[in-house]
């Protein structure tokens, strides 16, 4: 536990962004980040980080939802597997002081999700939909991405070009612009007073938001090395008592890509 304390403390060190809870688009979105410093995949288990917060930190775990059918409708469901997927992530997170903040995207297979994890817990889940956690919230012109994901190899070709380097800029908002637009405007002001929030969300959203926090050094390049995230990763949002936020990519399975 000394050696993670370390590390986590040496990557904080590493990667925190001032942000102010009252500014809007206002910080800085260039910071350093040394994927040497991480282990296995990139990506740190949901518990560990959890476990290693201090007592003026808090964290929001912005994730995938966990395996879901081959339906890719707002009505999919999550499979058996996924099922038992998000009640283990909420077994690992269990803390009887503590009553987490769920949010969703409105898509079955996500509120199933946090519903899944809260279980896992042992706790009721009063989840609320937040429409920042759409999975187009990066796309500007829907038309036009239906256009480039028809014309190049599907949706995460495009998506993870759009994320690591700048293409079909016409379909996208900026980066850095909207992800920051996202942290303050759909989850600091409902994460008040909140220790743990989980928010569930899907792939498109998070590659782009995952590329924006680790400044694109953690690998889901579908285009060029076949990764993609896994199901109930993404990353973790840490925020202290100053106001400052901190990033780290965050896992509840085993690995953080698929």
């Amino acid at each position: 536990m000394k050696n993670l304390t370390l590390r986590l403390t040496a990557f904080f060190t590493a990667t925190v962004i001032a942000l102010s809870f009252a500014a809007c688009g206002s910080s800085s979105s260039t910071f350093s980040y040394d994927p040497g410093e991480l282990v296995n995949d990139g990506f740190y288990t949901m518990s560990e980080i959890y476990a290693n917060l201090d007592s003026t930190e808090s964290v929001v775990f912005v994730i995938r939802h966990a395996e879901r059918s081959s339906d890719y409708s707002q009505s999919a469901q999550l499979t058996s597997e996924g099922k038992k997927q998000a009640k283990y992530v909420g077994t690992t997170l269990i803390d009887s002081n503590v009553t987490a903040y769920y949010a969703y995207s409105g898509f079955v297979r996500t509120m199933q999700t946090v519903a899944g994890i809260a279980d896992g817990r042992d706790e009721k889940c009063d989840a609320k939909v937040l429409d920042g956690l759409d999975g187009n919230w990066f796309v500007k012109d829907t038309t036009k991405f239906e256009e480039y994901r028809n014309s190049y190899g599907g949706g995460w070709t495009v998506v993870s070009k759009y994320a690591y380097l700048g293409e079909f800029a016409d379909a996208f908002y900026t980066l850095a612009d909207r992800a920051e637009e996202f942290v303050n405007n759909q989850v600091l002001p409902n994460v008040q007073g909140q220790k743990l929030s989980i928010m569930a969300t899907h792939d498109t959203f998070l590659v782009p938001f995952l590329v924006y926090a680790t400044s694109g050094t953690v690998d889901v390049k579908q285009y060029e090395t076949g990764r993609w995230l896994n199901y109930l990763a993404g990353v973790a949002i840490i925020l202290k008592n100053d106001g400052s936020i901190r990033y780290l990519p965050a896992k509840g399975l085993n690995k953080g890509q698929m």
